[in-house]
């Protein structure tokens, strides 16, 4: 009597493992799915609208600090500190120099050494000696007012007032830019006119002397 549940329960399990052995060996089915009753396919993702986010800068990083030598400030400079030589240069700028005497013509540097040697022989009284040499110093430069200057003196000295005159006006003429010999020529022609009786003209040219 007890052996009749474990064998009904064999039995009930070769029976299940028949069927499932059945159903493997069995040729599939496919049952065709209507559409509508098919889900439809996810929709295919939107590209993204966001802007791309700018590439995350590098930090620098600063270099090692190396040894070396330090930069100090510049020093304050105040003005009791400058030396005196800039204080008190007296050095004038370049644009206020005076510009240097051009150079006597050889001309006019021989005649004044002829005219020298008259001066010489006037001082000693001696005007024939003088008179030749102030020639030769006119016919080698007949623009100085000295050698005619010196002529006047010599023939005057020699008592001839009218040569003397005569000589006197040309060193006046030439004298006109030099003011100191031009006041002496106009005395001098005064005292020849008070000599002469002239006391108009000798009152002129000390007039003019007197305005020098």
């Amino acid at each position: 009597m007890e052996s009749f549940p474990v064998k009904s329960t064999f039995a009930w399990m070769f029976l299940i493992l028949a069927a499932v052995s059945l159903s493997a060996c069995a040729p599939k089915r496919y049952i065709a799915i209507p559409l509508e009753w098919q889900t439809p396919p996810p929709p295919p993702p939107k590209p993204s609208m966001e802007k791309p986010s700018p590439p995350m800068k590098q930090s620098v990083t600063e270099p090692p600090r190396t040894k070396g030598p330090v930069i100090k400030s510049a020093p304050e400079i105040r003005e009791m500190d400058l030396p005196k030589s800039s204080e008190t240069s007296t050095t004038p700028p370049a644009s206020q120099k005076k510009p240097e005497p051009e150079p006597e013509p050889p001309q006019h540097l021989a005649s004044m050494h002829l005219v020298d040697e008259a001066k010489s022989a006037l001082a000693q009284g001696k005007p024939d000696a003088a008179i030749p040499l102030l020639e030769q110093a006119i016919q080698v430069d007949v623009y100085n007012g000295d050698a005619f200057w010196g002529l006047a003196k010599a023939w005057r000295m020699k008592g001839s007032q009218t040569k003397a005159l005569e000589f006197a006006r040309k060193a006046e003429i030439l004298f006109q830019g030099e003011p100191a010999k031009l006041k002496e020529v106009y005395l001098f022609q005064a005292d020849l006119f008070k000599e002469k009786g002239d006391s108009q003209k000798a009152q002129l040219y000390r007039q003019k002397a007197g305005k020098l």
